[in-house]
């Protein structure tokens, strides 16, 4: 079994979606974490399943991507934990496909092409993981400096997951699929110059074997009824 967790910010019209999906999956393959980014308007009372659990950021922190994947993993109740954005579903196929991956060495995080509802299949390896959750804490998680502001936390884990000598296995044939119409945040702040320049510094700091990941959520959170 693992844990499928998401990161919910107001895409309400994905919501039924997962629920559609969830219920055609084994009903002991998985268990599922929803973690609200401290969104303006929390997920809806009929948004229900025996194996979720729902985690709410109380603070509304500008793209808290790495608080909120940190929190993942930290709730988590399953050794191996799958974080993916509330805009991609994990099929029951996907799921069949997963539960036959090799999660005996904590040294490898598998990564995963996302497929449109055309049909197109395209890769972004830093958005979907699924990786060891005690190992996950043993590197560092997450960098949450690089909340508050966009862009680049994702990239640069997967810089830290190398520096850890941790593999990185891309699944050819497991496909998330994605709606990405439907997870749209047009009115949030897409700058990235804050954090591509933390980015800089950082990798620096790694290459030089300086860096050091800082504390991990660095904000109050509370588990809501589910």
């Amino acid at each position: 079994m693992i844990t499928i967790s998401h990161i919910f910010y107001t895409q309400h019209a994905l919501l039924p979606l997962h629920l559609r999906a969830w219920a055609a999956h084994p009903a002991d393959a998985a268990r599922y974490t929803l973690i609200d980014d401290a969104s303006p308007t929390a997920a809806p009372s009929w948004f229900r399943h025996p194996n979720l659990s729902i985690y709410r950021v109380a603070q509304d922190i500008p793209w808290n991507i790495a608080g909120a994947r940190n929190l993942a993993f930290h709730t988590a109740s399953t050794e191996w934990v799958l974080c993916a954005d509330i805009d991609h579903i994990v099929s029951a196929e996907a799921l069949q496909k997963i539960s036959r991956l090799d999660l005996e060495d904590p040294n490898r995080v598998y990564l995963f092409k996302r497929r449109e509802q055309n049909g197109y299949v395209g890769v972004d390896a830093v958005i979907n993981i699924l990786m060891n959750r005690e190992r996950f804490f043993e590197m560092g998680g997450y960098d949450e400096d690089y909340s508050g502001h966009y862009g680049r936390e994702e990239t640069f884990f997967l810089q830290c997951l190398r520096r850890h000598r941790i593999q990185q296995v891309m699944c050819e044939d497991i496909f998330l699929d994605w709606h990405p119409r439907l997870g749209r945040t047009p009115w949030l702040s897409r700058d990235i110059s804050v954090n591509a320049a933390l980015f800089d510094r950082k990798m620096d700091q790694l290459r030089r074997g300086e860096y050091r990941n800082g504390p991990v959520l660095r904000f109050e959170w509370e588990k809501l009824d589910a």
